[in-house]
């Protein structure tokens, strides 16, 4: 029954009734919501981790090495400091950690006294036979102390860090010292020079005078840019460097190139080319002038193969042919091996459809020529020479057919001959000389492969 039905009759009875009917629908209890079931508890998440401190930004104090009480140090004399080198006894293992705790005003002449000190050379270049070039320098052992050359050149690297351009009178006969050392090292030769400001054009030629007498000549080479003229002329005429002759003008510095051409302590690369750069300037005469003329005769004489043959092909160029490589009239080995040199040389300035000019030293039979190839990986001995790894073949060449075996290596191999046999890293070329007809002729070339070096393992 709904609630008007039973409001209607009630009020049609009394008001009072229908009051307390209203009253009541008031107090009625509202529905109950929809029961929930409990959520079941969440399970415990364990805490990340607190990220790791960053070493960056949060270091460790850093133990200290040295007990030394730099309040009380006083360095008045160059003993006073030797013998603080001696207290602070860095090893190749903390060295750079002992040096960080040195103050500025103690490491000043903590580092004159170490450079004036000397004893750089660390490591040294092999000549044995099959020993490959060093091109680093070997780190120090971890024990190894304050004599120790390895040591002492790291010492002397963060040394001339330390100095200032007012050391420099007392340091540099150390710099100069420093200068000479030759490869493998480079580093402390090139920290050096470094130090020697730029206005300063006296001391820096005179630091690359000493590293290229020392060998270090790609370094000079790459640092006499910084010299003025007058000083690369110096360097040139004086000191024989060759970068700094690139970076003049033969056209300006004509008398320098000339000079250049007949120096015999000059690079014969360098030499070589000044003579093409003279011979290249513009020029209205056929021939050369007379003080080029005169320089390229005198080159064609020199002792450098490359040179006497950039000379004469140029004076043969120019319509002067008597320089031109012919068989000297001798029965000495070592000046015919000096023309053979001149001449490979000069082959190689010529063009392809050229002739050899090899015929002169030939007897009338033509040259024998035997060929040695070498095989690392043959077990047949083919040609019964005893070695299963060499191939011997011979062949007679026709006096006008004749040529030089493998020209731009026999060129580098003539630069390393005892007596009438050159070496390269890729062939040995021997050279037989045989009396013919009342002279000596060349009546055979061996070129043999040389097999790679083998370093017994110690």
């Amino acid at each position: 029954m709904s609630l008007m039905e039973v409001i209607r009759p009630v009020t049609r009875r009394s008001p009072f009734a229908l009051a307390a009917l209203v009253w009541l629908a008031g107090c009625r209890t509202p529905p109950h919501e929809p029961t929930l079931a409990p959520a079941p508890p969440q399970a415990h998440r364990a805490k990340p981790p607190a990220p790791a401190p960053d070493p960056d930004l949060h270091r460790a104090p850093r133990t200290r090495l040295l007990a030394i009480d730099w309040t009380k140090v006083a360095l008045t004399q160059e003993a006073d400091a030797l013998a603080l080198w001696e207290r602070i006894a860095p090893t190749g293992a903390d060295w750079d950690d002992k040096l960080l705790e040195v103050p500025a005003a103690v490491a000043h002449p903590l580092a004159i006294a170490l450079l004036r000190g000397g004893n750089f050379t660390c490591t040294k270049q092999s000549t044995a036979d099959c020993a490959p070039p060093i091109y680093d320098v070997a780190p120090p052992a971890e024990a190894a102390g304050l004599a120790d050359p390895c040591l002492r050149r790291l010492l002397a690297l963060w040394s001339i860090d330390q100095l200032d351009d007012d050391d420099l009178p007392s340091v540099k006969a150390a710099l100069l010292t420093i200068a000479a050392l030759p490869p493998p090292e480079s580093q402390l030769v090139e920290a050096a020079l470094r130090t020697i400001p730029r206005d300063d054009q006296d001391t820096r030629l005179e630091l690359l005078a000493a590293a290229w007498r020392a060998g270090q000549h790609e370094l000079v080479d790459s640092s006499v840019g910084g010299l003025d003229e007058a000083h690369l002329i110096d360097a040139v005429r004086r000191h024989h460097i060759a970068g700094a002759l690139e970076i003049l003008s033969a056209e300006a510095q004509r008398g320098t190139y000339l000079a250049a051409i007949t120096d015999e302590a000059l690079p014969p690369r360098a030499r070589a080319t000044a003579i093409t750069e003279l011979a290249a300037l513009p020029s209205s005469e056929p021939r050369p002038a007379p003080d080029l003329q005169a320089a390229l005769i005198v080159a064609a004489k020199s002792r450098s193969c490359d040179v006497a043959a950039s000379a004469a092909r140029v004076l043969d160029q120019r319509g002067d042919h008597r320089w031109v490589p012919r068989r000297p009239r001798t029965a000495s080995v070592p000046q015919l091996m000096h023309a053979m040199c001149v001449l490979a040389s000069y082959e190689a300035l010529q063009h392809g459809d050229e002739p050899s000019l090899l015929a002169s030293y030939l007897p009338a039979r033509g040259l024998e020529r035997i060929t040695i190839l070498y095989d690392p990986t043959s077990e047949d001995d083919r040609d019964g020479d005893g070695d299963p790894h060499t191939t011997h073949t011979a062949e007679l060449v026709a006096r006008g057919d004749a040529v030089l075996p493998e020209l731009e290596d026999l060129v580098r191999a003539m630069q390393h001959c005892t007596g009438a046999i050159c070496v390269s890293e890729e062939h040995e070329f021997r050279f037989v000389w045989a009396r013919s007809g009342g002279q000596l002729l060349l009546g055979r070339i061996e070129v043999a492969d040389r097999p790679p070096c083998t370093i017994p393992t110690p």
